[in-house]
């Protein structure tokens, strides 16, 4: 009966803070909703290879620039594309497989 009565206290304390914190304006905060992601597509081109593919990656909305690409040798002779938007400090990393398969990490 007494954990009855305690968890009864709780749930109304609980109420009762929620009614009142919703009343509550936030007028003088600067509350800003960022941007929804966005899907972008990125012609993966590696160096060294003649051929490249589109592949569609979801980046910040804020994101509005092109990116930069800086690639890297990989392990077991993959290449490893990093594209990064300077705006929004966001970074894509794409691995290219010696078969030419395309992963997209991050």
């Amino acid at each position: 009966m007494f954990r009855v009565r305690t968890v009864a206290a709780i749930a109304a304390i609980a109420v009762v803070s929620l009614v009142a914190t919703a009343g509550t304006s936030f007028a003088n905060d600067c509350c800003v909703c960022p941007p929804a992601p966005i899907q972008t597509t990125l012609c993966v081109a590696p160096p060294c290879s003649c051929c490249s593919q589109n592949v569609t990656v979801c980046v910040p909305g804020c994101c509005t620039e092109a990116p930069t690409v800086c690639w890297q040798r990989g392990f077991l002779g993959r290449q490893i594309g990093t594209y990064t938007w300077a705006c929004c400090g966001h970074s894509v990393k794409v691995v290219v497989t010696r078969r030419g398969d395309v992963r997209v990490r991050g």
